[in-house]
């Protein structure tokens, strides 16, 4: 089975109200969709969409890498194909998105010519991979009043995991009272997670947190920068909630960094960032070897990549917290013709050959866009 021809299809689709983070608000997202036909008419969908606020590279840069890629790929077997993406991301220094992208086309495309779902392919031999995963539902809203709001309409759609993003405010007071205000609106049963990206210090880090361990966290994501390794190995002496490291982890090398410091609790991987859904599982492998446990999230792109992450969850016996997929509500559109459905807090796994989801090519067509010349080469 041949890599017969990939087409690539830019989009860029509104956020509607925003999404705000420590890093700024996002209005839209970009990407590129990429279509691989087989020399058995067989087609694979993939996804790649950089975060350059996360440490990612930007859209014109995986746009050129992946142009370039196509020209490497065409006529390859595509189980060879796949194999030849992983060197790339540390000997040439090509985008992780754009081999991502890549990797889970073929990856899509191998899945329905063996007539299996990508979690049963990826799944380590002698374990069942699960039918739903357990998915947190997160709060970006800026006011108080906005954030107790969502909680609540988060927890009537049963969700029983919260991620609430914090950093929005320098006064560790107000960030207190934020954690305050959202647990006493979801009571004490609901786990309850904090997303810095980055944006504390060391000590409003200690300060914050100690005051908080009173409202039972699951784990606060990166409160201190990336790079601040030995800032997160003290944090972890000074405060009871557990640490998760998230922009702290963007390839193995990275991961083992982080276990060599003992500077994280938990390690949130994203496939997108990290370079495939492979190169994410030697994470995950890695990780729980250490002790340290691992929650899969998306990067806000949308369906195609988003069901890939949801695939590699249920096919991971190691990854049990809930996972951060429920995001393609933060979309006008998720491009897919059947809709990931989440219910009592669970995500249902495609079970058909490959992906199992279908593109909407009439909702990319009001998506599309072209880019520069730039972009191109």
């Amino acid at each position: 089975m041949q890599v017969q021809a990939i087409d690539l299809l830019p989009y860029r689709i509104p956020m509607p109200g925003g999404f705000t983070t420590a890093h700024g608000t996002f209005a839209q997202r970009e990407g590129c969709l990429i279509k691989i036909t087989t020399s058995g008419g067989i087609i694979g969908l993939g996804e790649a969409a950089p975060l350059p606020d996360f440490g990612g590279a930007t859209f014109a840069e995986t746009y050129a890498a992946l142009n370039t890629l196509r020209d490497q790929l065409l006529q390859r077997d595509c189980v060879e194909a796949v194999s030849s993406l992983y060197p790339l991301l540390e000997e040439q220094g090509y985008p992780a998105s754009a081999l991502y992208g890549l990797e889970c086309a073929l990856l899509d495309a191998w899945g329905q010519h063996e007539g299996m779902s990508l979690h049963t392919l990826l799944a380590p031999a002698g374990t069942r991979p699960r039918a739903n995963v357990a998915v947190n539902a997160v709060i970006g809203a800026a006011t108080t009043e906005a954030v107790t709001q969502a909680a609540q309409k988060a927890i009537q759609a049963g969700f029983g995991c919260l991620k609430l993003k914090m950093g929005l405010s320098d006064h560790p007071e107000e960030e207190i009272k934020r954690v305050a205000a959202v647990r006493a609106a979801i009571g004490p049963q609901v786990h309850l997670r904090l997303d810095v990206n980055e944006k504390w210090s060391l000590e409003q880090a200690a300060t914050i947190l100690e005051a908080c361990t009173q409202y039972d966290i699951q784990y606060v994501e990166q409160p201190l920068r990336a790079f601040d390794l030995e800032g997160m190995y003290q944090l972890r002496q000074r405060v009871a909630i557990p640490l998760a490291a998230d922009e702290a982890v963007y390839d193995l090398a990275s991961t083992r960094r982080i276990l060599d410091w003992q500077a994280a609790d938990v390690l949130i991987i994203k496939p997108q960032l990290v370079g495939g859904l492979y190169p994410a599982r030697s994470i995950i492998q890695t990780a729980n070897a250490a002790g340290v446990r691992c929650v899969l999230t998306s990067s806000l792109e949308a369906g195609i990549s988003l069901a890939a992450t949801l695939h590699l969850a249920a096919a991971s016996p190691e990854v049990t917290m809930e996972c951060g997929l429920a995001t393609l509500a933060l979309l006008e559109d998720d491009l897919l013709t059947n809709q990931i459905t989440i219910r009592d807090g669970l995500m249902p796994v495609p079970t058909t050959p490959g992906l199992g989801v279908q593109l909407d090519q009439a909702a990319l067509a009001r998506y599309t866009f072209m880019p520069s010349q730039e972009e191109v080469r």
